[in-house]
């Protein structure tokens, strides 16, 4: 063939023929092929002068169509391999514990190998501009700028070399992003089906699925999270160091995950953890410094890494349990990302089917079933809690294992702390009642005809606690006597929530309706007893550091409803000096607790302090209102005009600055649908002068902590 090419070259209308017309011989197979363009051999003979030879000369690697998407198991047997975007193993390896390898062809090989060298001079780069920027304020000479990055840039551009292109964000930093990188949605590599395959398709997604073979359409594996032999946290990399690790460790273990019973935590060493769930130890260890008053430092390392992996996980498509675990730690006791972690990590539990535990622990009596109800059940408490501070629809709605709590805790799997989750699980069953009888606040009075559900509410409510007074633990190895005295706080803050709100649509001088003065009267009596069982009961008081955020949020309700009706009403329902002095013993209990600085009772104190001072102005008769005390603001600063607010909002239940209650970077749970200004507790926002509380005397003695 050879030499009939050569023959060919030498002559000028061969030569042209041959570059012309398609070119037909036979392949080795006996099969004839037929080539458009030049003849395969004459491209050796034809120089790199010749056109020809300077276009394929700046041609990319070659592009190789066909990505291996099946390990070599499933090739082998020619079946279908489920895989998703973060690699092996496939569904059928997993179940089969079999070893689950992916080939990689020249192209991918390829691709890896550009994209990696890429995002390291990216990085070199990055590096190279910060010096620069220090030298330059120190005075310093610049550095000889990157030998890489000059060589660069006398080749050719990277989209003509097929390297990745880059881009640059708004703040200047490149992005790598790869010129051949498919944006489309990823699809399964499964073989076709036929109709008759399959029976009928259960749900109407499964239909999409399964003529777009869509990854994002099926519900993804969610395996237990498998050991990594070598570590790569922000402990190994020096964030924190592993002495404080170990320490805010064995703070949550021992101490806090024992209040959200003993979910959270299934690790007894912090070396395990870091090796199964990197997000969990971080969501573990920022729960943790949010309790250490020593951590106050590492707080704010633990909580961005915490929201780092929390972002970086948004779009993946696999979760194990210990990232469904992590969710539910921050949501029990963050309070500024509880409302959205809580609502994401729903869906992610439901994805992985996580509702059904419930339905498999009884059935198949099965532990890991069990401990997938107990991470469903808290995360629907999460729910639940925040749907009562927020004033807004639950997410999950009838669900079966929360009305049919009693099945789950008649199973040999339950122990003595679902105990108090079942208990947790049947009160919000009676709150989400209540809540669905009066709806959200539309600024209309309560009906008169609810005073009968009223009542109906509150008998349902004490037998509640007669029942659960008696059948939980009387002391917990590690919280005492909290579980008992724990469900009576949950049950004085559900009957506050109940009878506040026949405070609704009161605004002005409107007085309180005659059919419902027993109702207000029995609201502060609830709030008043809420307060001193905090501050005189030693193990509710030393229970405030570890409760969950729920609970303060309900505590800065209680007290700032106290004040609102003692500012409103004078002496008729309650006196103000009484609220004051609660007032001032919880601010002193709430600084005298071994706490962070992060945490909600010491950013309450300093607002309590100035709510208490203007009691006192209000008594001596400076203040005869909350909203005359200062002139309207003119909505600058966050802070609002009462007089332009809707008639939904109360004016009167608007705080001493027109403001809202937090700062949503140190939120605190509560909105503005209680018609409280819960801003008035940043300590930074407000120019009242804080009340002197040094000659107060505490009505309690300090808990042993």
């Amino acid at each position: 063939m050879l030499s009939t090419c050569g023959g060919h070259a030498g002559k000028r209308g061969s030569f042209r023929r041959l570059q012309s017309s398609p070119t037909a011989f036979k392949s080795a197979a006996g099969k004839h092929l037929t080539l458009r363009g030049p003849h395969p051999c004459l491209l050796l003979h034809t120089s790199a002068d010749h056109p020809v030879a300077r276009r394929r000369s700046t041609r990319s690697f070659p592009q190789i169509s066909r990505k291996i998407k099946a390990c070599a198991a499933c090739r082998k047997h020619k079946i279908k391999c489920l895989m998703d975007e973060s690699g092996p193993p496939c569904r059928r390896c997993s179940e089969r514990n079999l070893g689950c390898v992916l080939g990689k062809n020249l192209q991918s090989i390829i691709d890896e190998k550009t994209q990696y060298n890429e995002t390291v001079l990216q990085d070199i780069e990055s590096l190279h501009a910060t010096l620069k920027e220090i030298a330059k304020k120190v005075g310093a000479s610049e550095p000889a700028a990157l030998q890489s990055t000059t060589l660069r840039n006398s080749t050719d551009s990277p989209s003509q070399n097929g390297r990745p292109a880059s881009t640059t964000n708004g703040n200047g930093y490149r992005l790598g992003v790869s010129g051949q990188d498919n944006h489309g949605p990823s699809c399964d590599n499964s073989p076709k089906i036929s109709p008759e395959d399959e029976n009928l398709p259960h749900v109407p997604i499964h239909s999409l699925y399964a003529l777009t073979k869509l990854r994002a359409l099926r519900s993804p594996d969610a395996p237990e999270g498998h050991s990594s032999p070598a570590l790569d946290d922000f402990i190994a990399r020096g964030a924190i160091r592993l002495d404080d690790a170990e320490r805010l460790f064995r703070l949550y273990r021992d101490r806090l995950d024992p209040f959200m019973y003993g979910v959270g935590c299934k690790y007894q060493q912090l070396d395990e953890l870091r090796r199964r769930s990197s997000i969990l130890t971080a969501a573990t260890l920022t729960v943790a410094a949010l309790h250490d008053p020593q951590a106050n430092g590492i707080y704010g390392v633990c909580s961005s890494e915490f929201r780092r992996l929390t972002e970086r996980s948004m779009f993946d498509r696999r979760v194990d349990r210990d990232y469904l675990r992590a969710m539910c730690v921050a949501s029990y006791w963050l309070s500024d990302v509880s409302w959205m972690l809580s609502g994401y990590a729903i869906r992610r539990a439901a994805e992985c089917n996580l509702h059904n535990s419930y339905t498999r622990a009884i059935e198949e009596k099965s532990e890991e079933a069990a401990d997938g109800a107990r991470l469903w059940y808290i995360l629907n408490v999460c729910d639940q809690h925040l749907a009562t501070l927020y004033g807004r629809p639950a997410i999950v709605q009838e669900d079966s294992s929360m009305q049919q709590w009693e099945n789950f805790l008649a199973s040999p799997v339950s122990n003595e702390q679902d105990k108090r989750l079942a208990s947790q699980v049947a009160l919000l069953g009676i709150i989400g009642s209540i809540r669905e009888l009066f709806g959200p606040d539309k600024g209309q009075p309560t009906p008169r005809s609810y005073v009968h559900q009223i009542t109906q509410f509150n008998k349902e409510l004490d037998h509640w606690l007669k029942h659960w007074s008696e059948t939980l633990p009387e002391e917990s190895e590690n919280i005492g006597r909290f579980p008992r005295k724990g469900a009576k706080l949950h049950f004085h803050f559900a009957k506050l929530h109940l009878y506040s709100h026949i405070f609704r649509g009161l605004s002005g001088d409107n007085p309180i309706p005659y059919h419902f003065l027993d109702c207000a009267a029995t609201a502060i009596s609830v709030a008043t007893s809420t307060i001193n069982f905090i501050l005189t009961d030693p193990d509710v008081a030393a229970g405030v550091i570890g409760m969950p955020s729920y609970l303060h949020c309900m505590t800065a309700f209680a007290c700032m409803f106290l004040i609102k009706v003692a500012v409103k009403y004078g002496g008729d329902l309650i006196e103000p000096d009484r609220v004051w002095d609660l007032t001032t013993s919880l601010v002193r209990h709430f600084r005298s607790l071994p706490a962070g600085k992060w945490h909600l009772a010491n950013l309450m104190a300093p607002g309590l302090e100035r709510m208490a001072a203007t009691l006192k102005r209000s008594q001596n008769g400076s203040l005869a209102h909350l909203h005359d005390a200062l002139p309207a603001s003119n909505g600058v600063n966050g802070t609002i005009d009462p007089q332009l607010m809707p008639p939904s909002i109360d004016g009167t239940f608007i705080g001493s600055e027109g403001e809202f209650f937090f700062d949503y970077d140190m939120s605190f749970g509560l909105s503005p649908v209680f018609n409280f200004d819960l801003s008035s507790l940043n300590p930074e926002s407000s120019t009242l002068p804080a009340q002197d509380f040094t000659n107060v005397e505490c009505q309690m003695s300090r808990p042993n902590t």
